[in-house]
Order: C-alpha cells, then sequence, then structure tokens
C-alpha cells in the first residue's frame, strides 16, 4: 500500500507539473495572441490615420512598402491613377498602376534616395499628370501625382495672347510709323496727299485706343469681383431699344435692315446698364459688319422661365462648326482681312462671354455658312423686379 501511494502521489505531481506546464505555456501562448492583436489594431489605427491625413491633400498620393505594396492612397490618387474602387491596399502598385516611368522613378528613388520628379502625358485620361517619388524613413516611400493639364493649357493660352497682342500692335504701329517717316521725308508733299496721310494715321491711332480699351475691358473682366452690393434691376428692353437707335445709321449706309422685336413691357435683369450696352452693342454692332449690303439684322428679347434671352440674327455669312467652337476666344477672327478692314479687335465677343459669365448667364451661336447666324444671350431674369410698362423714353 505504502508503494501504491508513493506511486499515486508521485504521478499526481508529475500530472500537477505537467498541467502547471502547459497553463504556462497556456497562458504564455495567450498573451502573445493579444499582443499581435493589440499590434495589428495599432497598424489599423496608423493606417486609417495615414489616410484620413492623405485625404485632405490636394494632390494624388501613394505610400508604399518596401515591396512596392501599397499601404494606403486617398481619392485624389484613386481617381489621376484611375485605382480600382474596389480598394488596393496590399496590392503591388504595378499590378495596379502600369506606368512604366513610375515604376522606373520608383527603381532609382529607392536606389538614390533622391526625390524623382517627371511629367508624362496621360493618354487614356487625356491629362498632363506631373509625378513625384520621395523616400521615407527606412524602405518605404510615397508617390505624389498631380493634375497639370489646366495649368498647361493656361500657359498655351498666355503664350497666345502675348503673341496676338504683339501682332495686333504691331501692324497699327508700323503703319503709323512708315506714314509718319512719308510725311516728314517729303516736305513739298502736296497738301491732299498729306491730308490722305494723316488720315490713315487718324485711323490706325484709333485702332491703337480701341485694342487698348478693349483689353483693359478684358482685364477688368477677368479680376476677381469684389463682394459688393448687387446693382439694381436694369430694363433690357430699354438698353436694346438705345443700340439700336444708335446703330440705326450705321445700318442704312451699308443699305440693311435693322428691326427689333420687343415685347411692350419692361424685362429687367440683374446688371448694369453700362454692361447691358457693351453686350448688346458688340453683337448688333458685329452683325452689321458681317452681314453683307441688303441683308437683315434682327434684334429680339424674350422672357423664358426665370431667364431673359436676348437674340441677334444676321443674313451674314454664317459661321462653319470648327469657327462656332472658337468664335468667342480672344482675337479669334473668321476673316481676319475683312476685320481688319473694318476695324475690328477680335476682343468683342470675348468681352461679351466673359461679361455674360460674371452676370451668371450663358452665351452661344447657332449658324450655318452662307445662312447667317444667331448669337443669344441668356441672362437670369431679376429677382424680385416683377415686368411691368416700359419706362417713358427721355
Amino acid at each position: 500500500m505504502t508503494i501504491a501511494l508513493l506511486l499515486a502521489a508521485t504521478v499526481a505531481l508529475v500530472l500537477a507539473i505537467v498541467v502547471g506546464g502547459q497553463r504556462r505555456a497556456l497562458r504564455r501562448h495567450v498573451e502573445r495572441l493579444q499582443q499581435a492583436e493589440a499590434s495589428v489594431a495599432e497598424l489599423q489605427l496608423r493606417t486609417e490615420r495615414l489616410e484620413a491625413g492623405l485625404s485632405g491633400a490636394g494632390e494624388g498620393l501613394i505610400v508604399l512598402d518596401e515591396q512596392d505594396r501599397i499601404v494606403a492612397t486617398n481619392l485624389a490618387a484613386g481617381e489621376l491613377a484611375r485605382l480600382p474602387a474596389a480598394g488596393c491596399r496590399g496590392r503591388r502598385l504595378a499590378d495596379v498602376v502600369p506606368w512604366p516611368p513610375l515604376l522606373a522613378a520608383i527603381e532609382r528613388c529607392r536606389r538614390t534616395r533622391d526625390e524623382v520628379a517627371f511629367e508624362f502625358d496621360d493618354t487614356v485620361g487625356n491629362r498632363t499628370l506631373a509625378v513625384r517619388v520621395r523616400a521615407l524613413p527606412g524602405p518605404a516611400c510615397v508617390v505624389g501625382i498631380d493634375d497639370h493639364s489646366r495649368l498647361k493649357r493656361l500657359e498655351s493660352l498666355r503664350r497666345d495672347f502675348v503673341a496676338n497682342v504683339s501682332h495686333e500692335l504691331k501692324t497699327p504701329l508700323a503703319a503709323i510709323q512708315g506714314f509718319v517717316e512719308t510725311v516728314l521725308d517729303d516736305a513739298e508733299m502736296p497738301p491732299a496727299t498729306r491730308q490722305r496721310f494723316l488720315e490713315r494715321i487718324s485711323r490706325q491711332a484709333d485702332r491703337l485706343s480701341t485694342l487698348v480699351a478693349d483689353l483693359l475691358t478684358l482685364s477688368r473682366l477677368d479680376e476677381p469681383s469684389v463682394a459688393a452690393l448687387p446693382p439694381p434691376p436694369c430694363d433690357l428692353v430699354a438698353v436694346v431699344r438705345d443700340i439700336v437707335r444708335d446703330l440705326g445709321p450705321l445700318a442704312e449706309r451699308r443699305g440693311l435692315q435693322l428691326l427689333a422685336r420687343l415685347p411692350d413691357a419692361v424685362v429687367a435683369v440683374q446688371a448694369e446698364r453700362e454692361a447691358l450696352r457693351q453686350v448688346g452693342g458688340n453683337l448688333v454692332d458685329n452683325a452689321i459688319k458681317y452681314t453683307p449690303d441688303g441683308g437683315r439684322v434682327t434684334v429680339e428679347v424674350t422672357r423664358q422661365d426665370n431667364r431673359v434671352l436676348l437674340e441677334v440674327a444676321d443674313t451674314g455669312i454664317g459661321l462653319s462648326p470648327e469657327d462656332q467652337a472658337r468664335v468667342f476666344e480672344r482675337f479669334y477672327r473668321v476673316d481676319r482681312a475683312r476685320s481688319r478692314d473694318l476695324g475690328g479687335t477680335g476682343l468683342g465677343l470675348s468681352i461679351v462671354k466673359n461679361t455674360v459669365r460674371n452676370l451668371g448667364g450663358d452665351v452661344g451661336v447657332r449658324s450655318a455658312l452662307g445662312q447667317g447666324s444667331t448669337f443669344w444671350v441668356a441672362l437670369p431674369h431679376a429677382v424680385g423686379a416683377g415686368d411691368g410698362p416700359p419706362a417713358e423714353e427721355p
């Protein structure tokens, strides 16, 4: 019995030791699991914080680990790099953004630890993208993507504008210089010839003055408007009636009919009277200039729901689809020789467009070659300004 009890006690002790060891091992395993879960949670929290910080950036950002797997991105990167909507965290960059220049830049950045920047044309998105790759502490790196398409277009427009202004100023200045030199070199020039030259100098000076005035107007329209009280409602019908009266003699000299189809009531828009005169005057003046003798120009004002529509229709030369797409551009002329002969600067329709947009309206054209054109302007009807009988003319 004594031996049996001893054996039983020994077995119990061994079992207690084994069970205790297993419990300690189990506790250590549980502790390691808990630490791993805490590490994963901490990593998840850091990743979420990183993505939250990236979301506020204006440019697209992609954070990569040492194996070029995507750690975090922002919305801008998803749009610019066309990342999968389902998410791409953990995927290799080459699998979701197959841009060879980008992959080469990442490899170079890892090798040199220097920032690598380049531009390339994304033919699929029809954009010019600026890309920068920067090394982060450790083997990670971040890719920045920015859309420079608008900057490229603005730079191109700026170059074209400078070139056009230089050309437009050069032509009248050269003419003035030539006429002045001729008059100065010929002291015995007949009075009639001298008078003719002086008249040409005067016309070219007027052209320069008009061009500078139009450029100043465009510059003013391009400036962001300063917050101010809105102008009082203005009767567009009265403004158009004045324009037709003022330009009537010009139409008569050209043998044109200038017709006005205007409502009997006041049609008010929220705009300064001078701005409306500039818009309507440019449209009617253009229609008269580009309509052959014996043609007709019709000006009409109508009310459509919450908009006021001004239309200027002519029986002139008409516009091709290509011309219609560009006719509101600065310095664009359908017929350059005819425009210069008529004293045009190529800025009138651009002024119309910018003025109308600043007034919260829209502008467009309907036309066909040889069948005339209809330029239209849509402006918001003045809020709280009811239409009524026309004001008495002064």
